[in-house]
């Protein structure tokens, strides 16, 4: 398979260097939709338990926007270890230090101002998360695409899960209504019929995120956005192949952030 760049070199509000970059595929001529998805979603598709989809049309998607909730466990369990945000506790140590008269290291912890950005985005990932969920609740996918979906929802539910853990009891675990109601009235139709809408979505995340780690001045919550810019740098793009997007719309991301209100 032939492999185009996709990457994002950025810097956090300290002028740390952030590069958030990764492969992504030029369009396949011969490989399946279910090898496709398993390459760039880390090779998790092929063993995500069907069953998970009807235990996820059978609740519905969740109304409950005080905490992430996670719909289909079984498929969180089965994510390998590069589809998965970084954890603090993975990160190399780092200490805050004087580096040269005047100048410090960036702060590890988030700031008051970090925990209000961080918020912002743990709103937009309970969205997302309850978008996908309404998709498989809605029974229209076929037993290639459930799994397909499940698993990036599944992406969404332990980004949320990242985010809270790290704001602590400082998290407003609130769905962004904006980010909701962007998207929620145009996803009812098959896949292929909103393909479109998905690459949008994780697109439009991807650009808010990127705008979050301009800003963001503590390493932890800077590490953690970043990873989370290349998953979803991925889905995109895996789903732009579906959709039958140009070479340049898969490898490149000109959508503008996701809606995130007042």
């Amino acid at each position: 398979m032939l492999y185009g760049h996709r990457s994002r070199n950025t810097t956090n509000s300290k002028g740390s260097q952030v590069n958030t970059e990764h492969t992504a595929p030029q369009q396949p001529k011969t490989s399946s939709r279910r090898r496709l998805f398993s390459t760039l979603l880390g090779g998790a598709v092929a063993t995500v338990p069907t069953l998970a989809a009807s235990r996820v049309r059978a609740a519905g998607a969740s109304t409950d926007t005080t905490a992430p909730e996670t719909l289909v466990p079984e498929v969180a369990e089965m994510t390998t270890t590069d589809s998965t945000p970084m954890m603090m506790n993975d990160a190399p140590p780092m200490q805050s230090k004087t580096v040269s008269a005047g100048a410090t290291a960036p702060p590890l912890q988030p700031t008051a101002q970090d925990k209000e950005i961080l918020n912002i985005a743990l709103g937009v990932e309970l969205a997302i998360r309850d978008l996908y969920a309404n998709i498989v609740a809605a029974g229209n996918l076929s037993d290639e695409e459930s799994p397909v979906v499940l698993l990036i929802h599944s992406h969404h539910v332990a980004y949320a899960q990242s985010l809270g853990g790290l704001l602590g009891r400082a998290a407003i675990n609130k769905r962004n209504d904006a980010t909701y109601s962007q998207f929620s009235d145009n996803l009812k139709g098959t896949f292929a019929s909103i393909a479109s809408q998905l690459v949008a979505i994780e697109n439009g995340a991807v650009t808010r995120h990127i705008n979050s780690l301009n800003q963001l001045e503590g390493l932890n919550g800077s590490t953690l956005i970043a990873s989370i810019i290349s998953i979803e740098s991925r889905h995109a793009a895996a789903l732009a192949s579906v959709a039958k997007k140009p070479l340049n719309a898969i490898i490149e991301n000109y959508q503008d952030s996701i809606a995130i209100g007042a």
